[in-house]
């Protein structure tokens, strides 16, 4: 019973948070028709975005992170190092957190909502920019999960810096409309968190752009080269369970 009830709990946890930022916008489209310059429809498409990309990371790589720093401080990563598989692939791809398939689900309904909702036609080209920039945005919550657990190594403690990231992710969680356009570079190439929802959602608007695609999948490419090459360098400094 008590695995059963910790269960639905985790299942109704990432319901109420997706019910929480749908309300956001909800009490933001009572006193305005647009907001951070999307339309009603558009902003359920931005939501259904972020949350397919929210839910399969915290099926496959969140449960993950969280582990990380104790897997290092522990020295359990050794046996992470000897088996014939990445370590890196093991460190965040090893347990799946199944109770986040029905926020997936649920996720995809919350899209299907907002292109229901959308008097827009949406192109085949536009479809296919929207699913790559699924893959990227994906591509680029795993690399930044992937460096901030990666100070594992550089800490005694790295939780600290985990919350620090996940107060941050917050801002990915908004459009980048509501930044001006120096905040809103930021959010595109140095800090990425607007490449997570934001452009990827954008690609089905009539705002869509080839210059924003292939700056999302550059800057995506460069994001996973990084996140890769600091765990190899970050791994050298780990002295196994006899530390």
């Amino acid at each position: 019973m008590e695995f059963r009830l910790h269960y639905a709990l985790q299942v109704m946890v990432d319901i109420i948070w997706c019910t929480v930022q749908i309300g956001f916008f909800e009490v933001m489209f009572m006193y305005t028709p647009a907001f951070a310059g999307l339309s009603r429809s558009e902003a359920y498409l931005f939501l259904g975005t972020l949350f397919i990309v929210d839910s399969l990371n915290m099926m496959l790589v969140a449960s993950n992170f969280w582990h990380f720093p104790r897997h290092v401080n522990t020295g359990e990563l050794d046996f992470f190092l000897l088996k014939p598989v990445s370590p890196l692939f093991l460190s965040y791809f090893r347990f799946i957190n199944t109770a986040s398939m029905v926020n997936v689900a649920v996720s995809i309904i919350i899209f299907i909502i907002g292109y229901l909702m959308h008097d827009q036609s949406i192109s085949i080209v536009q479809w296919i920019g929207w699913f790559v920039g699924l893959i990227c945005g994906s591509l680029i919550l795993i690399s930044l999960e992937t460096i901030v657990g990666n100070m594992s190594f550089f800490f005694v403690n790295a939780s600290g810096v985990q919350s620090i990231f996940y107060a941050l992710y917050q801002i990915a969680m908004r459009p980048d409309g509501i930044y001006n356009s120096a905040m809103r570079r930021i959010l595109i190439t140095i800090f990425p968190l607007s490449l997570i929802a934001s452009v990827p959602s954008s690609m089905l608007f009539n705002s869509a752009s080839i210059e924003m695609f292939m700056i999302m999948v550059i800057v995506t490419i460069i994001m996973s080269f990084i996140s890769v090459t600091f765990f190899t360098y970050a791994l050298k400094r780990y002295n196994g369970a006899s530390s």
